[in-house]
C-alpha cells in the first residue's frame, strides 16, 4: 500500500510535468511489466478492477500517440466528469486529476494499479470527495473543491475569503470595494494579471460577461466593459468602479451557478 508523502499527493502542474518527463509513446516494461503486458494503460486499469471485482466502466484512452499511457473512466453522477491518469516517464507513478462542473476536484499520485483502480471505481460509483478520499487515500482535495461540492453559493464566498485573507498579495482595495457589492459578492471572482473578474458560473471555463477591474496604481482603477475597447480615459477610485461594473449588469443576472458556460447557456435557454 502507497503511503502519501509528506509533500502531500497533490502536486502543481509544473511538479506533475516535471515528475512525468517526456512522455514515453509506450508504458516502459522496465517500470510498467503489468501495463506492458496487457498493451496499455486502460487495458491494464480494466483489468485490474475485474480481479478485484471493482466497476470502473469502459476505461477510455485518448487518442493519437498517448493512447497507451492515458487512461479516462467516467462517473454515474452527471455533476462528475472526467477521472484522467497519466503515466511517470522517470519512475513509476500514476498521476491523476479529476474534474466534475469544471472544476478541478482531486488529485493525486500513486504506484499501485489496484489502489488505482479503487480509486476509479469510487469516482465511477459518483462518491462525494470525502468518500473518494476514504477509499483511496493518496488523492487530495482543496477546501476550495469541498466548498464546491457543497453548492455554489459555498464555493463562491471561499474563493472570495481566499482573496480577502491579508496576507495575500492581490488589491485588497479593490477586492474590498467589490465584495462590499451585493450583486458582485454573489458572483464567482477570479484574477487575470491583476485584473479582478468575474463569472456568473463557478466552474471553467467561466462566463465572461461581467465587467472587469483593472488597477491603475496609486488608487487608481479602469473598467473594462465586455465587448468594449480597453480604455484608461475614464479613471475611478475602488469603490466607483465596483459600482461601474455593476450598473452594467442586467437586472436578470443573479448569484453565480454551479457549472460552467456553457451550463449556464443551456440553463437560460430553458
Amino acid at each position: 500500500m502507497t503511503k502519501p508523502s509528506a509533500r502531500g499527493a497533490s502536486h502543481s502542474a509544473a511538479d506533475r510535468s516535471t515528475r512525468r518527463g517526456r512522455q514515453p509513446i509506450q508504458p516502459s516494461p522496465a517500470l510498467y511489466p503489468d501495463l506492458a503486458a496487457a498493451g496499455s494503460l486502460s487495458a491494464a486499469l480494466a483489468q485490474c478492477a475485474a480481479e478485484n471485482a471493482l466497476d470502473v466502466g469502459e476505461v477510455r484512452s485518448s487518442s493519437g500517440s498517448s493512447s497507451l499511457i492515458h487512461a479516462v473512466v467516467t462517473s454515474r453522477n452527471p455533476r462528475l466528469d472526467r477521472f484522467s491518469v497519466h503515466l511517470g516517464a522517470a519512475e513509476r507513478v500514476f498521476l491523476v486529476s479529476a474534474w466534475g462542473q469544471g472544476v478541478h476536484l482531486t488529485n493525486g499520485s500513486t504506484n499501485d494499479l489496484t489502489e488505482l483502480a479503487a480509486a476509479a471505481a469510487a469516482w465511477r460509483a459518483g462518491a462525494t470527495l470525502a468518500q473518494l478520499q476514504a477509499a483511496a487515500p493518496f488523492l487530495t482535495a482543496s477546501p476550495l473543491a469541498l466548498a464546491h461540492e457543497r453548492g455554489a453559493e459555498y464555493a463562491v464566498a471561499e474563493k472570495w475569503g481566499c482573496y480577502l485573507t491579508a496576507d495575500t498579495h492581490w488589491d485588497q482595495e479593490m477586492l474590498r470595494a467589490a465584495h462590499a457589492e451585493p450583486r458582485l459578492r454573489a458572483l464567482f471572482p477570479y484574477t487575470s494579471h491583476a485584473a479582478l473578474m468575474f463569472s456568473r458560473c463557478t466552474g471553467s471555463p467561466f462566463s465572461r460577461d461581467v465587467s472587469t477591474i483593472h488597477p491603475l496604481g496609486d488608487h487608481r482603477y479602469a473598467v473594462h466593459h465586455r465587448g468594449e475597447p480597453f480604455s484608461t480615459e475614464r479613471v475611478f477610485t475602488a469603490q466607483e468602479a465596483a459600482a461601474e461594473v455593476v450598473a452594467r449588469m442586467p437586472a436578470t443576472w443573479g448569484p453565480a451557478v454551479a457549472g460552467t458556460r456553457h451550463d449556464l447557456r443551456d440553463r437560460e435557454s430553458q
